[in-house]
C-alpha cells in the first residue's frame, strides 16, 4: 500500500509486482487541490496563456496516461503513453515513495528530497533541500537527511519531526498540439529541474535537449489566440551524475510513478509551480546481475554464430567462439560488468 500526500489530503494506492511487463493507469491525485510544491500553470511551454474557456473547464481527469515498465539489466525502463494532457506542455516524469520506507530513503538518495517538520498541529514548512553538491553521494542534502530524519517529536504520527519524500526526476517530455505523448524511458538519471536553453545554458552534465516546434490552433478549445510558430529547447539539470549511468539501489520498491507540471520557475499568474498532475503505484525489484547458468544458457543460444551486435560476440570480432566463451569464463560467478551484453 502506498500513501501519495497531496496537500492536506492522501490518496491511498495499491501496487502491482513487475514481472515481465507492467501496465499501469495514472489518475488525478489533486482533484483541483494544489499539491505541497504548488498550483497548476496554464501557459505552454512558450509562456503562452491557454484559452479562458479552458483553464475553467480542464482537469487531469480528462488525459488518459498509461506506463508500461519491467526491470531488466537492473534498470527500471518502460513507455510512457499519453493523450489529452495540457497541450505543448512540458512535464516531469518522476519515482516517489511512502515517507519512512526503505524504498523511500533509496529514491531519495538517488535523487531529492522533500522535507517538511512537524509543527505540533500538522506537517509544515515543506521544501526541497537544494544542495546538490557535485554530484556524488551522499550529497549535503543527504546529509541534512541524515542528521535530522531521527529527530524524535512525540506529538507527531510518526514520532518524528521531520517528514522526508524521496522523489527523483528521471526523465521529462513536451505533449503535443493534442496533448498527447510517447516517452520511451530508462531510470539511469537523476534531475534537478528542467530548463528552457533560453533561461540557462546547458552544460555537458546535463540532460539532453528535447526541442518542440509548433504553431497554435485556433480552432482548438485550448487556444483562442493564433500566435504564431514557437521554438523551444528544454533539458534537465543534473541533480546526481554522471547522467545516464545512475543507478537505484538494489532492493524491492513499492512505489509510484508521478507526473508533474513544470512551470520554469514561474510561480505568479498563470505561470503554475510544480504542481502533481498524475501518479500511479508500481512495484519492483532491483537484484544483481551475475555472471551464472542462467546466462551461460543465453549465450549458448548463440554459440558459432556469425554477424554484427550479437550479445554472445564478447569481444566484438563477428563470431561467438572459444575466444568470447574465455571472456565470459573470466567473469564466472562475478557482478555483470556494466553494459555487459548478455543482461
Amino acid at each position: 500500500m502506498l500513501v501519495l500526500f497531496v496537500g492536506a489530503s492522501a490518496v491511498m494506492l495499491t501496487g502491482n509486482r513487475a514481472c515481465g511487463d507492467v501496465t499501469v493507469v495514472l489518475e488525478d491525485v489533486d482533484s483541483g487541490l494544489p499539491s505541497p510544491t504548488g498550483q497548476y500553470r496554464w501557459m505552454d511551454v512558450n509562456n503562452q496563456v491557454y484559452a479562458g474557456g479552458y483553464r475553467t473547464t480542464y482537469n487531469y481527469t480528462q488525459a488518459s496516461v498509461e506506463v508500461t515498465y519491467s526491470i531488466d539489466a537492473n534498470i527500471l525502463h518502460g513507455t510512457l503513453s499519453a493523450t489529452n494532457l495540457k497541450p505543448n506542455f512540458a512535464y516531469q516524469f518522476k519515482l516517489t515513495s511512502t515517507p519512512g520506507t526503505a524504498a523511500n530513503e533509496s529514491i531519495g538518495l538517488t535523487g531529492r528530497w522533500w522535507q517538511e517538520e512537524w509543527n505540533g498541529t500538522a506537517w509544515a514548512n515543506g521544501q526541497n533541500l537544494n544542495n546538490k553538491g557535485d554530484g556524488s553521494s551522499p550529497n549535503p542534502n543527504d546529509n541534512v537527511y541524515f542528521q535530522r530524519r531521527d529527530i524524535n517529536d512525540l506529538t507527531s504520527p510518526t514520532g518524528k519531526h521531520y517528514r522526508y519524500t524521496g522523489y527523483l526526476v528521471f526523465d521529462y517530455f513536451i505533449t503535443d498540439g493534442q496533448g498527447g505523448a510517447i516517452l520511451n524511458f530508462q531510470c539511469d538519471s537523476s534531475y534537478h529541474v528542467l530548463w528552457k536553453t533560453s533561461q540557462r545554458t546547458r552544460t555537458s552534465d546535463d540532460g539532453p535537449v528535447k526541442q518542440v516546434m509548433f504553431s497554435t490552433d485556433p480552432c482548438s478549445a485550448a487556444y483562442d489566440i493564433e500566435y504564431g510558430l514557437s521554438i523551444v529547447d528544454i533539458f534537465g539539470e543534473w541533480e546526481r551524475l554522471p547522467t545516464g549511468l545512475v543507478r537505484l539501489p538494489l532492493g524491492e520498491y513499492e512505489a509510484q510513478f508521478v507526473l508533474t507540471e513544470e512551470s520554469f520557475h514561474n510561480c505568479s499568474g498563470f505561470g503554475g509551480c510544480w504542481a502533481v498532475a498524475m501518479a500511479g503505484p508500481c512495484a519492483f525489484s532491483i537484484t544483481p546481475c551475475v555472471v551464472d547458468f542462467g546466462l551461460f544458457a543465453s549465450f549458448a543460444d548463440y554459440w558459432l554464430e556469425t554477424g554484427s551486435n550479437l550479445p554472445a560476440d564478447l569481444d566484438g570480432n563477428g563470431i561467438v567462439n572459444l575466444y568470447d566463451l574465455k571472456l565470459f569464463v573470466d567473469e564466472w560467478l562475478c557482478l555483470c560488468p556494466y553494459n555487459w551484453p548478455l543482461r
